[in-house]
């Protein structure tokens, strides 16, 4: 593994140890060195350290809150007639009351004040756009009942409240705009029940999935969504992701059971009951999932289960041309042949992996599908056999991993090409992560026509995705530093959401919102059905408390 590829996986592994060791230290900062920080309400805190930004502008922090106009009490439950045109929350003297009242309920040890602490929960490498401002202070809760009581003091006093869990999402989804209470579920990060027969496992929202299915090795069963690594069961739900399972095995939505939910005002519900199949009432798990924490805070996830295949095989396959890799795609797709995964990695990607040197071989640097196949011995040899007889007229190379150390090897570039493309990079670079969802169909006109335009644009990118699904990523290596560059690969990214909406696709498959594609729902939904949204929002958090700023805005 190449030098640069180490450095950038520990200063990313640093960040996460510096959370833990952060959480693991009693804060023993008093309440009345808070409140000698606040300013007044009109005022705002500015760091003298660099900006998470970037060192040419300070940090605007808001050590109070989006102050406008009078108390909320004055308007109690908005309707259309009453409506401000921005939220309206708690005051100076406001936080500084719930700050004491939440470490009166949860100890000195679960709040925090710190700087570092706070630019970690409000700032994203990442993200592909950034808050101003920053959360001002951070809980850690323990407890579904610490959840619980976090909400009504912020309810009490109208502070919004930003959910935290793994801190890898790609579209700010939790960050801070309007200031206010950060609430990392970073101890709550347990199994709290498994049920082997029923095949299903209850959950706190801050285990890592692969750290799940480590703990779930002895028996024989496994959790298939399989986003990014350092992704959290928490933020899964919250945004419905998916990985390079979704082929197979669906997306987030299709493995949550039920949830336990901390609304605004701090009452906890459950979503529905544990068996697979009900009937009863509206779809409260599907309404959360997806949700981004503006709904609710989910402290208690049950998730399906579903057997380890008895075999798996991995596959990789060239072609000349993109264009010929994702028509064979389509035809595999068209045909129904069983396939776990199949992913696609252009020729620039594979380019990358190889420079980077992140992994034990050399790679041919065109157009590639991976794949892999599970089942029993007998299905995968037949699936193998269908997949070379439909995809061999547009295919340049096939080869298939004997063992599993083979499969090892050939899935390791797939592995490795986020990790790759970062190692490329030199001080001041960014990777612009941002993927859209399109029919089957149209997946081959879409990633040919975002390639030319990313030659066109002068843009070094590679292309990447869950072809199997229509869901396509752009890895964008940038300088954040140098405007006209960060303009053209603004200029790319909108044009490649766009082509997506205009092929009746998405401006998101596994990424989310947040605040950096509120301006594509609306146009890939429309104002009223947003509208929708937003309605179901203000019944369940009419203060506008919970996660604000994502998704979509207070008005159109």
């Amino acid at each position: 593994m190449s030098s640069s590829s180490l450095f950038f996986r520990s200063r990313a592994s640093a960040r996460f140890l510096h959370r833990n060791l952060f959480y693991n230290r009693t804060i023993s900062r008093a309440i009345h060195q808070t409140n000698s920080a606040l300013p007044g309400k009109s005022e705002k805190v500015e760091f003298s350290s660099s900006s998470p930004h970037g060192s040419s502008k300070f940090v605007k922090v808001a050590a109070g809150f989006a102050i406008v106009g009078a108390g909320v009490g004055a308007y109690g439950v908005f309707t259309k007639s009453n409506t401000p045109e921005k939220p309206i929350y708690g005051s100076n003297e406001d936080f500084k009351k719930a700050l004491r009242e939440i470490q009166e309920k949860l100890g000195d040890d679960q709040i925090s004040t710190d700087e570092s602490d706070l630019q970690q929960h409000g700032y994203s490498e990442w993200s592909s756009v950034n808050a101003e401002r920053l959360p001002v202070a951070i809980a850690y809760p323990r407890s579904t009942e610490d959840v619980s009581e976090i909400a009504k003091i912020c309810h009490k006093y109208r502070l919004p409240m930003n959910p935290y869990s793994g801190g890898s999402s790609l579209e700010a989804n939790f960050a801070a705009p309007y200031g206010g209470v950060t609430i990392d579920f970073l101890a709550m990060d347990q199994v709290i029940a498994l049920h082997e027969e029923d095949m299903d496992v209850v959950v706190q929202p801050s285990i890592q999935w692969q750290e799940l299915n480590q703990k779930l090795e002895h028996t024989n069963l496994f959790f298939p969504v399989d986003p990014g690594p350092s992704a959290k069961i928490g933020g899964m739900v919250g945004t419905n992701c998916s990985g390079t399972n979704a082929m197979h095995y669906g997306t987030m939505k299709d493995w949550v059971i039920n949830l336990t939910v901390v609304l605004a005002d701090g009452r906890i519900i459950k979503t529905r009951r544990r068996p697979r199949k009900t009937s009863a009432g509206y779809n409260l798990t599907g309404l959360f999932v997806g949700s981004e924490g503006t709904l609710g805070l989910v402290t208690e996830i049950t998730l399906k289960l579903s057997p380890i295949p008895e075999n798996t095989r991995v596959g990789v396959v060239t072609f000349s041309d993109i264009g010929k890799a994702a028509t064979a795609a389509s035809k595999m797709i068209r045909r129904g042949i069983p396939v776990q995964c199949m992913e696609l990695m252009d020729d620039v990607q594979m380019s990358v992996v190889n420079r980077a040197g992140g992994t034990s071989r050399v790679w041919k640097e065109l157009p590639t599908l991976f794949f892999k196949f599970s089942g029993t011995k007998g299905q995968v040899a037949d699936s193998i056999n269908q997949t070379k007889e439909t995809i061999q007229p547009f295919a340049d190379t096939f080869e298939f991993a004997k063992d599993d150390n083979e499969a090892h090897t050939l899935w390791s570039a797939r592995k490795e090409a986020l990790w790759s493309m970062i190692a490329l990079g030199d001080e001041g670079s960014s990777v612009w992560t941002t993927d859209v969802a399109v029919p089957i169909s149209s997946l081959r006109e879409i990633i040919e026509t975002s390639k030319k335009e990313i030659d066109d644009l002068g843009v070094f990118a590679g292309v990447i995705g869950h072809i199997g699904d229509g869901n396509f990523h752009g890895f964008i290596l940038h300088n954040r530093n140098d405007a006209d560059e960060q303009k053209r690969v603004e200029q790319c990214v909108h044009n490649m959401v766009e082509r997506a909406l205009e092929m009746d696709g998405s401006c998101t498959g596994e990424h989310g919102i947040g605040m950096g594609k509120k301006d594509f729902l609306l146009r890939e939904l429309g104002y009223d059905t947003v509208d929708v949204m937003r309605n179901l929002k203000l019944a369940l958090d009419p203060h506008w408390l919970l996660n604000p700023g994502k998704i979509f805005d207070f008005k159109n």
